[in-house]
């Protein structure tokens, strides 16, 4: 039987099965190859799997996929049948398998991370049970997860699985791995030092841009000309080095704007203070007009004026409404995602069909929105309905959009404050 037999029998079963089944045609310059895919169930979408090797087709020729749904975001399958859950975890911290096994108690073994997987240590499992048959085991992962998940590797990786005692519900099913798997990783962390966490199948993020540059000579740099202080630029830096974390990339790029706050609220409150000098009916002798000076002054700076106002003047001071139109023209995905409401993100938009419109004030307001669903640790920081953007949720998956604008201002705030380079 060669790979075309064994993918046609794997097509055939998940046919039989009721799975959804697709087959791609890929073009090639001087050749066209078929790959074949499987639709599982995965809540209210499904999940493609693709049949693409020799190997592949055997391992799921060997188990019963047809009974197995996927969990959410996550590299987990379930039978909702039987109430069985099985995930593939990982360590939060940059170790491989042998260090992880290690890390929580699993008999040391002569092999490493390269090894062919031909020599599997003995069999060990981290067990627990409840009264009412639910129970929980971290152990190497089974065939049907290495299968459908995993795939042909050199090392089996480790899995969380959890027994629900019974058939359940697909959403049943998803909150008792999410609420399992935090309470034993917490405990676990707490009594061993080892922070794990549940694998996430890799999602489409932001998309890949290149920007080019124009350049007689590619090897010729210009040599600096401005100078950055040091405390944004180094928060900038940090914003770039958190990749894989979006929550935290925003805040970063948020706090370079924010350093400039009480720079740019007071060139505001200077404006506004030569307006009342320069009034011809103002009078120096007057407590009424020197009370309204006064008033001026401390409303426009940092002690009187709210963060969002501030966040506000200072968008205003570091963009030019031209800035903004070429960057959306720039950028019209971007442009596209920030006209709608993003359920979870925010419910703020920017509406660039208006061509006539100073779009500024609005990109303030909606990234100082998300700043404060990400920071604030309650409901009702603006309205009873504002919800929270959480670590590691679908939201925070979705973030790329508005991470790339709050990156854009936190530039133009840097370039916008530099000072011509001194002496080094």
């Amino acid at each position: 039987m060669d790979i075309f037999d064994e993918t046609a029998e794997v097509i055939k079963r998940a046919k039989e099965a009721g799975l959804e089944t697709e087959t791609r045609e890929i073009q090639y310059q001087d050749d066209v190859s078929f790959y074949s895919y499987i639709v599982f169930p995965a809540g209210k979408e499904g999940r493609r799997i693709g049949v693409y090797s020799k190997e592949a087709a055997k391992l799921l020729l060997s188990i019963e996929f047809e009974r197995f749904s996927f969990l959410g975001d996550y590299e987990a399958i379930v039978d909702l049948k039987k109430g069985e859950i099985e995930a593939l975890i990982t360590a939060r911290e940059p170790y491989g398998i042998s260090m992880l096994e290690r890390r929580l108690g699993f008999p040391q073994t002569s092999m490493s991370d390269e090894d062919d997987g031909t020599e599997e240590a003995n069999e060990f499992a981290l067990r627990a049970e409840q009264l009412d048959g639910v129970s929980v085991e971290i152990s190497r992962c089974t065939e049907e997860i290495r299968a459908l998940v995993s795939r042909p590797r050199s090392r089996s990786p480790i899995s969380l699985k959890i027994s629900l005692g019974g058939e359940r519900k697909y959403a049943s099913a998803l909150n008792a791995l999410e609420t399992l798997s935090n309470s034993l990783f917490f405990q676990l962390d707490t009594e061993r030092g080892v922070a794990l966490a549940l694998r996430k199948m890799l999602r489409r993020r932001r998309p890949l841009r290149r920007r080019g540059f124009n350049a007689d000579d590619p090897t010729s740099i210009q040599f600096p000309a401005f100078e950055y202080d040091k405390a944004p630029i180094s928060l900038y830096w940090y914003a770039k080095s958190a990749r894989g974390m979006p929550l935290l990339q925003f805040l970063a790029y948020y706090q370079v704007v924010e350093y400039y706050f009480p720079n740019f609220a007071k060139l505001e409150a200077v404006r506004s203070a030569r307006k009342i000098l320069k009034h011809p009916s103002f009078r120096v002798d007057r407590e009424s007009d020197l009370t309204k000076l006064v008033t001026t002054i401390s409303g426009s700076g940092r002690v009187g004026s709210s963060e969002r106002e501030q966040m506000k003047v200072t968008v205003l001071e570091v963009l030019s409404s031209d800035d903004v139109k070429q960057f959306f023209e720039e950028n019209e995905e971007i442009s596209e995602i920030l006209g709608k409401k993003q359920k979870g993100i925010t419910d703020k938009t920017v509406n660039f069909t208006r061509k006539d419109h100073d779009h500024r004030p609005d990109i303030a307001e909606l990234l100082y929105d998300i700043r404060c669903r990400i920071v604030h640790t309650k409901n009702g920081f603006d309205s009873p309905q504002s919800e929270m953007i959480l670590p590691f949720s679908a939201a925070e998956e979705d973030m790329w959009a508005y991470t790339e604008l709050m990156q854009f201002v936190a530039q133009n705030a840097l370039v916008r404050s530099s000072s011509v380079l001194s002496s080094v």
